[in-house]
């Protein structure tokens, strides 16, 4: 059995803790934080005793990294950057989440999602896909062909893949000319990606981020969004935010 599928031992945290670690380092989303935790939680809930040797960070920015939450689940975790001259914010972003002991776990690298090289037990990725692969100029079949190739490619066998995209609701054409948006980035359906192991959304109200926008009274707003999807998500078909997994075989 390859660590990456290794069972719980006596010395992992319990489940309760590691619930406690998501909560605890959710400021890692960087925005929303509740609503893109949410997702994560279920997912750590369901795999109780997940723990790895190694786990990559595709895709982190000054405003956010899953790198703290990653040390949740691996041992030793490379948290990097498509664009070098984010690191030294990077590194402050998660020095302020981590003691010196977890952020000394933390070690950094500037990586493209199109070119990498390497296998890593877990591979995690925030609002990268959308980016990478934005309307404009990439087709559902580039998204496609890339996560491909991660799962075979630079995953170890036993491996898992985390993706964490922007939905695509029906709130979606609202914000269609605003932010990131107005660039072409990518909303995907669920029916989008390609079929995973396993899926969790939330959310449907919760697109954007009041906050970076308009600081403490964005976040009262983000807080309403936030009540508003608990009550939703249960309804909806699409959702605000996706987590897929993948794996590689053993």
């Amino acid at each position: 059995m390859t660590e990456a599928a290794r069972p719980s031992t006596a010395g992992d945290p319990p489940a309760a803790d590691a619930l406690a670690w998501v909560d605890a380092h959710r400021a890692g989303f960087g925005w929303s934080t509740r609503a893109w935790a949410r997702p994560w939680r279920d997912f750590v809930h369901e795999h109780p005793g997940l723990r790895v040797g190694d786990a990559l960070e595709l895709g982190a920015g000054p405003r956010s990294s899953l790198a703290p939450l990653l040390l949740g689940l691996a041992e030793r975790v490379e948290c990097s950057v498509h664009d070098g001259a984010a690191l030294p914010a990077v590194r402050a972003l998660n020095a302020g989440l981590l003691d010196a002991a977890q952020h000394a776990r933390v070690h950094y690298a500037e990586r493209d999602l199109r070119t990498l090289e390497g296998r890593w037990d877990l591979i995690a990725m925030k609002s990268v896909l959308g980016g990478v692969y934005r309307q404009h100029d990439a087709r559902l079949a580039d998204v496609h062909a890339a996560l491909a190739r991660l799962v075979e490619h630079n995953l170890k066998p036993g491996g898992w893949l985390l993706t964490l995209d922007n939905g695509r609701t029906a709130l979606a054409p609202l914000l269609a000319r605003r932010g990131a948006r107005r660039n072409g980035w990518r909303l995907f359906a669920r029916a989008d990606l390609p079929p995973p192991a396993a899926h969790y959304g939330f959310g449907v109200l919760g697109m954007g981020s009041a906050a970076t926008r308009w600081g403490a009274l964005g976040a009262r707003i983000d807080d309403l969004l936030y009540g508003g999807d608990l009550l939703l998500t249960p309804l909806a078909r699409q959702h605000a935010v996706h987590l897929n997994v993948y794996r590689r075989p053993s």
